[in-house]
C-alpha cells in the first residue's frame, strides 16, 4: 500500500502518501508551478508546501526530450505532473498521444502523473460527456497496463461525467476497478470558478460512493480555504491549484472566508497576520505590479496552508463538521453543501469513526445538522441492533434535564412504580436522537448535545417503537396512535397502569 490512514472525522482523513521521493501527509494542496512563466519562486513556495505539480506537456512542449524536471526547476520536494488534459479542454487538441505523455512524465522523474483524459465543462451535452467518459475509461485500461513501465511513479486515474451523476457513477465504479495509486474527481473547473460548490461537493460524494474506500482522492483545480473543509470532510484527500498566483494578479487576496479585492480595501490593514498584512494597504496599492503581485500571491500561499493546517488539527479533534457549520455562511452554495450531505448521509456515516480519541464537549444541532452521523447512527442501532425488552409496556418521558436518567421526573417515576416496574421499560425522546434507552442515557452523546427544533424523523421513531408494545404511554409530548396514551402528570401513569393490571400478573 502506498497510502496508510492516521486519523479521520465524517469522510475527511488525515493520511501518508508514499511516493518514491518521501511521504507526504495528506490533506495538501499541490501548488501549481508554470514551468514557461512562473511569479512566485520556488524557494518562497518550499516554506509553505513541500510538493508541487506542474505541466508535462509543457515542459515537453519546450524541450521535446526527456530532462529532469527537479533540476529544471530547481525543487527538492515531491513533484506531481500534470498530462495536458486542461490544454486539451481549452483548445481542443495537444500534440502528444496518451501513451507518450504518461511515459515522459515518468522519464523526467515525475513521483506522481496523471494519464491523459478527457475533461469537459459544465456545459458540455449528455451525449458528448458519455463519449469523453467512454474514451477516458478506454485509456486509462491502457494505462494500467503501463505501470511496469513508469519506474515506481504513482499514477493518478481521472474520473469523468461532470454534472451527469449517472455517468460519474459509471466512470467511477469501472476506473475503480483498475490499479491506480490515485484516483480524481475530474472536471471541476468550471463549477469552481462559478461558486457552484453544491454541485462539486454532489459530484465528490458520487465518486465516493462508487470507489475503493482505502484509495486516495484527487480534486482538480481548488484552491480556496473555502471549498477546502467541504472537500476534505467529502473525502477529497490532495488537491492542485494556480489559484494564488492567478488571484495574486488581479489584485485579489484570499481571506478564510472570502476573497476581497486590494481596491475595494477600507481598512488602513488586512485582517491577517501574514507578510502582506503587516504592510499598510496604501503602501501596498502603490508598490510595483510585479513586487504586489508575489507579495499577494505568498499571502495566498499561506492561506492556503493556514486552512489545511485548520482542517487536519478538526480531524484530529473531531470537530471537522462544527467548522463546516461555521463555514456554510460564507456562502449560499455552501450552506448548501451540508444539505446535499444529508443525501450521503448512510456513506457519511459508514466513513465516520463511532469515537474519537476524547469527546469534543457538547455537540449543537441546528438548522443545518440533520446531515451529522451520529443521529442516523443512533437510529441504526435501534432499529438493527438493540433489543428491546420483551416487556408490554414503553413509557416515553420528555424531560429537560441531561443526563436523562437524572431528571426528577425518572427518578421519582423509578421510586413510585413498585410493582410495575418489571412490566414496563423506559425511554426518553430526544428532539435530534430519537428513542434513547434508559440504560444507555449517559452515553455520549445521547445526553451531552443541545438543538433547536426537533428531528422530522421523531415521530417514525416513536412508530416504530409502537409495533414493539402493547401500550405506549407518552409524558409531556403529543404523539396520535393506536396504541398511544398521553400524559401530562406522571402520577397519571400509575394510575394507568393500575387501572389495566388489577394483579401483579398482566393478562396476556
Amino acid at each position: 500500500m502506498s497510502f496508510e490512514i492516521e486519523a479521520k472525522d465524517l469522510l475527511g482523513r488525515i493520511g501518508r502518501l508514499y511516493t518514491k521521493s518521501g511521504a507526504l501527509e495528506t490533506p495538501t494542496i499541490f501548488p501549481v508551478v508554470d514551468p514557461k512563466k512562473q511569479e512566485l519562486k520556488l524557494s518562497i513556495i518550499n516554506k509553505y508546501f513541500k510538493n508541487i505539480i506542474t505541466n508535462s506537456y509543457f515542459i515537453y512542449s519546450i524541450f521535446k526530450e526527456p530532462i529532469d524536471v527537479k533540476k529544471f526547476l530547481g525543487w527538492s520536494g515531491i513533484v506531481m505532473t500534470d498530462s495536458g488534459a486542461y490544454q486539451l479542454m481549452r483548445y481542443g487538441v495537444v500534440d502528444i498521444e496518451p501513451d507518450e505523455i504518461l511515459r515522459y512524465q515518468s522519464e523526467i522523474g515525475s513521483d506522481i502523473g496523471v494519464m491523459l483524459d478527457l475533461p469537459m465543462d459544465s456545459e458540455e451535452s449528455y451525449f458528448s460527456a458519455s463519449i469523453k467518459v467512454e474514451e477516458t475509461l478506454r485509456r486509462a485500461l491502457r494505462a494500467a497496463e503501463m505501470r511496469g513501465e513508469l519506474g515506481g511513479m504513482l499514477l493518478v486515474g481521472p474520473i469523468q461525467g461532470g454534472i451527469y451523476g449517472d455517468l460519474l457513477a459509471r466512470s467511477a465504479r469501472r476506473m475503480s476497478a483498475l490499479p491506480f495509486d490515485i484516483y480524481a474527481v475530474g472536471s471541476p473547473t468550471t463549477l469552481l470558478e462559478e461558486y457552484r460548490f453544491d454541485e462539486i461537493l454532489d459530484m465528490i460524494l458520487r465518486v465516493k460512493l462508487n470507489i475503493r474506500r482505502e484509495a486516495p482522492l484527487h480534486l482538480f483545480g481548488a484552491g480556496h480555504p473555502l471549498i477546502l473543509p467541504f472537500a476534505v470532510a467529502a473525502g477529497v484527500d490532495l488537491f492542485d491549484s494556480a489559484s494564488y498566483v492567478l488571484y495574486a494578479r488581479d489584485d485579489r487576496i484570499m481571506l478564510r472566508d472570502r476573497t476581497v479585492r486590494l481596491d475595494e480595501v477600507r481598512a488602513d490593514y488586512l485582517p491577517c497576520s501574514t507578510k502582506l498584512c503587516d504592510k499598510p494597504v496604501k503602501e501596498i496599492r502603490e508598490m510595483p505590479k510585479m513586487e504586489r503581485t508575489e507579495l499577494i500571491a505568498e499571502h495566498n500561499l499561506a492561506m492556503l496552508r493556514e486552512e489545511i493546517l485548520e482542517i487536519k488539527q478538526r480531524i484530529y479533534e473531531g470537530t471537522l463538521w462544527e467548522y463546516l457549520e461555521e463555514k456554510a455562511r460564507a456562502h449560499r452554495s455552501l450552506y448548501n453543501t451540508l444539505r446535499i450531505m444529508r443525501k450521503y448521509l448512510k456513506l457519511v456515516e459508514e466513513y465516520d469513526p463511532v469515537t474519537h480519541p476524547e469527546p469534543s464537549g457538547l455537540l449543537f444541532f441546528g438548522d443545518t445538522s440533520a446531515s451529522r452521523p451520529e443521529p442516523y447512527r443512533h437510529r441504526l442501532r435501534i432499529r438493527h441492533y438493540y433489543r428491546h425488552p420483551d416487556k408490554p409496556v414503553a413509557v416515553l418521558l420528555k424531560v429537560d434535564f441531561r443526563p436523562y436518567n437524572k431528571s426528577w421526573e425518572y427518578i421519582y417515576l423509578n421510586k413510585i412504580l413498585g410493582k410495575f416496574r418489571e412490566y414496563i421499560h423506559v425511554y426518553f425522546i430526544d428532539d435530534i436522537f430519537g428513542i434513547v434507552p434508559e440504560e444507555v442515557a449517559e452515553v455520549y452523546p445521547l445526553s451531552q448535545h443541545e438543538s433547536w427544533g426537533a428531528s422530522e424523523a421523531l415521530y417514525d421513531d416513536v412508530a416504530f417503537i409502537s409495533k414493539k408494545y402493547k401500550l405506549i404511554i407518552i409524558y409531556n409530548y403529543y404523539i396520535n396512535g393506536r396504541n398511544i396514551v398521553n400524559v401530562n402528570n406522571i402520577d397519571e401513569i400509575i394510575n394507568i397502569l393500575n387501572a389495566i393490571y388489577s394483579t401483579a400478573t398482566p393478562p396476556s
